[in-house]
C-alpha cells in the first residue's frame, strides 16, 4: 500500500498482542494508517533521512535498509563486522541497539549504486560507512578529535557530524578515496559547548548547517519517567563562527530517535516548529513500558510546547519515530 504524504509519518511502537501490524500517523491530515509488515516483527527500527526507509536489526545482527512502501529490502553486513562490537558484547550490552543513528546520503530508490549509508556505532560512538557492492564497513578512526558522536548530517558530498559536546567534524566524500580507507576529518568547529546530559543534532538546511541542542532528555532516575524536553536552542554554525537562531521562518525540524529533518512549509507543520520524538534511550530502557512519553511539538519563538500525537505508543527498543 502506497501513502502519499506531506510531512514525515509518525511510525507508532510495535504492539505485543499483534506484532506485524504497524500504525503510522499522519501529521497533515491527523489520521492513523494501518499496514501489515512481518518484516519488522522484533526488529530495531531507525529511521535513516529518506521517506519510508527504515535501518532494520535484529538479535541476531543481521542488518538491513527496508522501504515501507515499495518493501525493498537491501542486505547490509552483519553488525558483527562493525568496529567495537565485540567489547560491547563482553561488556553485556544489548547487542540489537549497537547502531545508535543511521543516514543516507541519497535515495536507494532513485540511486541504487550510488548512495551511502553512515552509521553513528554504539562504542565508542564513532562513524562507520557502507556503500553497495562493498562487504564490510569501513569505520572512522576513533582517535580523530570529539569522536563521540551524537548525530550525522549529509550535504554537497560532506557528512557533517556533531559530538555530545557540540563539535563539529565534517567527512569529504566527494572522491573514491573512501571506499577502501578511514574517511579524513578536513575540517572541526566548536559551537557552543552544552552539557553531556543533553542530546544534540545536526541538520543542513536552506543553505545553513544547524545544530540543535536538547535540554531535559536525562533528567530522571531509574525507574521514573520525570524526564522531558524543557527547552530546544537552535545554533547557525558558520565558517569558523555561530550564532543562535531564534527565528527559522516557515521551516520545521523533525527529530527524535532517527535522522533529523528539516521542512519548508508542508500542509500540517508549522514554521518554527520543533516535532520531536522521545531519544531518551537511557532513561525508557529502565522503565516496564518503555520509551514514548517525551513527544511534542516545541514553538521556537515562545518556547510552549504542545502535543502532535495524543495517543499513548511505548516500547523499550523502537518507541515512535518520524519515517
Amino acid at each position: 500500500m502506497a501513502v502519499e504524504v506531506a510531512a514525515p509519518l509518525l511510525m507508532l511502537a510495535e504492539k505485543e498482542e499483534n506484532a506485524e501490524i504497524r500504525e503510522f500517523w499522519d501529521l497533515s491530515k491527523g489520521v492513523t494508517y494501518t499496514m501489515n509488515f512481518p518484516e519488522l516483527v522484533g526488529k530495531y527500527c531507525v529511521g535513516v533521512g529518506f521517506p519510508g526507509w527504515l535501518f532494520t536489526a535484529d538479535e541476531q545482527g543481521h542488518m538491513n535498509l527496508f522501504h515501507l512502501f515499495s518493501r525493498t529490502l537491501i542486505n547490509l553486513p552483519d553488525m558483527d563486522m562493525l568496529q567495537g562490537f565485540a567489547f560491547q558484547e563482553e561488556l553485556g550490552c544489548d547487542r540489537i541497539t549497537y547502531v545508535q543513528k543511521a543516514l543516507l546520503s541519497s535515495d536507494p530508490l532513485s540511486s541504487t549504486d550510488d548512495y551511502i549509508l553512515a552509521l553513528i556505532q554504539g562504542y565508542p560512538r564513532t562513524f562507520a560507512f557502507w556503500r553497495p557492492g562493498i562487504k564490510s564497513f569501513t569505520s572512522v578512526d576513533s582517535t580523530i578529535p570529539y569522536c563521540a558522536f551524537s548525530d550525522v548530517t549529509w550535504h554537497d558530498g560532506h557528512f557533517y557530524g556533531v559530538s555530545f559536546m557540540g563539535n563539529i567534524v565534517i567527512l569529504d566524500f566527494t572522491s573514491d578515496y573512501y571506499s577502501t580507507t578511514a574517511a579524513r576529518v578536513i575540517m572541526s568547529q566548536i559551537p557552543p559547548r552544552v552539557a553531556c546530559s543533553n542530546k544534540v543534532y545536526i541538520v543542513y538546511s536552506m543553505g545553513e548547517l544547524l545544530v540543535i541542542n536538547r535540554d531535559g532528555c536525562h533528567n530522571f532516575e531509574e525507574g521514573d519517567d520525570s524526564y522531558g524536553v524543557k527547552q530546544f536552542r537552535v545554533y547557525k554554525i558558520n565558517d569558523s563562527s555561530y550564532e543562535e537562531v531564534k527565528d527559522l521562518g516557515n521551516r520545521a525540524l523533525f527529530l527524535g530517535f532517527s535522522a533529523t529533518l528539516a521542512v519548508e512549509p508542508l500542509p500540517g507543520c508549522q514554521g518554527n516548529r520543533i516535532y520531536f520524538t522521545d531519544d531518551c534511550r537511557e532513561a525508557y530502557f529502565c522503565m516496564e513500558r518503555g520509551g514514548g512519553k517525551d513527544m511534542g511539538v516545541y514553538n521556537l519563538l515562545d518556547g510552549t510546547i504542545v502535543p502532535h500525537y495524543t495517543g499513548q505508543s511505548y516500547h523499550k527498543l523502537t518507541p515512535p519515530l518520524w519515517v
